[in-house]
């Protein structure tokens, strides 16, 4: 049975266009029910019922699992099962009954435009070359709305800084083409000239950001660094890489863009996904109203 899993992750990054992360965050999903169906003494694939699955998802919740979580699990199992309906190891796909659990819509946490120019502006001047290339990360993290697996991805040649654009990849191999505003730009060609010479060790790295050993970073140290620069500038609402992404469509609407726009600009396959932000937007108007009008 685990041969089938491990089949299912590469057909899904070679013939699906599955970003190697989201197949792998799978690859623990389809492990984790395993472990529950060799509990339950489930001899293959095929013996995998309702009655199964439904006790799974109990136990996702006995666990206090939340629902976002448990939805995430079934959609790994739902597209697995596809797959093995597809090439005829089962007949019936036991899935096809499965509900994702009801979900509270909570909207995602941002950073006020004072909140994240406090960060940047703690940069400023920058003291040595770490300050250069932590700052052009985190204006290119915010100008262009990346997740940080695409900000840590980018090569020498996805940005263009006499175009004044980035090309990017992000989930399922999709390219898309991204604005930078001007302090953006600033940024990266103060960190080109004066701060990659320096960390390159091999001529033939084309990784764009590089630690001092000339190394790719990590998301671990992303998140470590993010942390240090919002204590040195002060700030205590709690926030990460993906806060900037956030704050970067947020304020996108809250200045009049289009959704249709926003959604390219993030990469998001269905625009339902982008609508999150309009409620935020909305609340955030509502509330300048209240505040502002003379008659709120």
């Amino acid at each position: 049975m685990e041969d089938y899993i491990e089949q299912y992750v590469q057909y899904s990054i070679v013939e699906m266009g599955l970003a190697k992360g989201t197949a792998l965050g799978y690859r623990g999903d389809l492990v984790h029910f395993l472990s529950y169906l060799v509990e339950k003494e489930t001899p293959h694939w095929a013996a995998v019922d309702l009655p199964i699955l439904s006790g799974y998802v109990h136990e996702l919740h006995r666990k206090g699992l939340k629902p976002a979580t448990i939805s995430r699990k079934l959609s790994a199992l739902r597209s697995f099962f596809h797959y093995l309906l597809r090439l005829h190891h089962i007949d019936v796909d036991p899935m096809a009954y499965m509900d994702n659990p009801k979900q509270v819509e909570s909207l995602p946490n941002v950073l006020s435009n004072a909140e994240i120019s406090q960060i940047l502006d703690a940069l400023k001047p920058p003291q040595n070359h770490a300050d250069v290339r932590d700052l052009a990360m985190l204006e290119l993290l915010y100008a262009c709305g990346l997740r940080v697996s695409e900000l840590l991805s980018l090569s020498m040649s996805d940005v263009d800084l006499e175009s004044c654009y980035l090309r990017c990849i992000g989930k399922g191999n999709k390219e898309r083409i991204i604005p930078i505003g001007d302090k953006g730009v600033s940024a990266e060609r103060d960190y080109l000239t004066l701060c990659r010479p320096t960390y390159l060790k091999n001529p033939s790295e084309r990784c764009l950001f590089l630690s001092q050993r000339g190394k790719k970073l990590s998301r671990q140290w992303f998140w470590r660094m993010m942390k240090r620069r919002g204590d040195k500038a002060g700030i205590h609402t709690p926030f990460s890489p993906h806060t900037f992404r956030h704050s970067f469509a947020t304020n996108l609407l809250l200045g009049g863009a289009d959704l249709r726009s926003v959604q390219e600009l993030l990469g998001h396959a269905d625009v339902s996904t982008t609508q999150v932000y309009t409620h935020l937007s909305e609340g955030r108007l509502r509330e300048v109203y209240r505040k502002t009008h003379p008659r709120a």
